[in-house]
């Protein structure tokens, strides 16, 4: 599923509308678990020994003495202090830029995403294709700069309206033969690498005293 996405960078006076989709094709194959009678045998979700069937448990806000709340209700308090819950970015804006090697070297990137012009969502397709145009040319502008720097370009970036800490996102510059894109990254963690190398050593030789022969004269 594509979404819309604004993409500003102030210092280059860039301002461009994008639509980007999740770049993973990955699909789980469907394997299937069979009994020795040859019954098909699936993993459920039992109580007591009784199978519970699609939607016979569900999730709910509740206290100790078991009052149901709405999570509209609600207000979530990280050591104290109230904390909002994460919404969708819909405007990245571009807070900073790093060597792209950082990009590869130094993180973990969860969720990798492509971007392309957006249509501006017009009615007519004149203008459909101006504003796909005019956004063509703001990526471009974009793609230039990182890619003649070597740069990424950061800002923050939650891809869902779901859990507590923003996410930041990159947004790479790619290149397959004369064909580019902008390729947008979802920040997971600092990689953190404890067993560097700072050179190859020598390998050591073992060296030993021959032992003296006694003599008496």
């Amino acid at each position: 599923m594509a979404y819309k996405l604004q993409i500003s960078e102030p210092n280059l006076n860039l301002n461009f509308h994008v639509k980007y989709e999740n770049l993973s094709r990955y699909e789980r194959p469907e394997v299937e678990a069979k009994a020795p009678n040859g019954a098909i045998v699936k993993e459920r979700t039992t109580y007591q020994g009784q199978v519970l069937g699609p939607g016979a448990t569900n999730r709910q806000w509740c206290d100790d003495q078991g009052n149901v709340y709405s999570k509209a209700d609600l207000k979530f308090y990280y050591q104290g202090q109230e904390v909002p819950e994460n919404t969708q970015t819909k405007v990245f804006t571009i807070i900073g830029y790093q060597p792209v090697k950082n990009y590869t070297d130094n993180y973990v990137i969860s969720t990798y995403y492509e971007t392309y012009p957006h249509n501006n969502d017009m009615k007519k397709d004149f203008d459909k294709e101006t504003a796909r145009i005019t956004n063509l040319n703001g990526m471009k502008k974009l793609w230039d700069h990182l890619d003649s720097n070597q740069l990424v370009a950061r800002g923050e970036f939650c891809p869902s309206s779901k859990g507590f800490v923003a996410s930041d996102g990159y947004i790479r510059a790619v290149k397959f033969g004369n064909k580019w894109a902008l390729e947008l990254g979802v920040f997971k963690e600092e990689k953190v690498f404890e067993h560097l190398n700072e050179e190859v050593p020598a390998v050591p030789v073992q060296t030993s005293t021959p032992s003296k022969r006694l003599k008496m004269v």
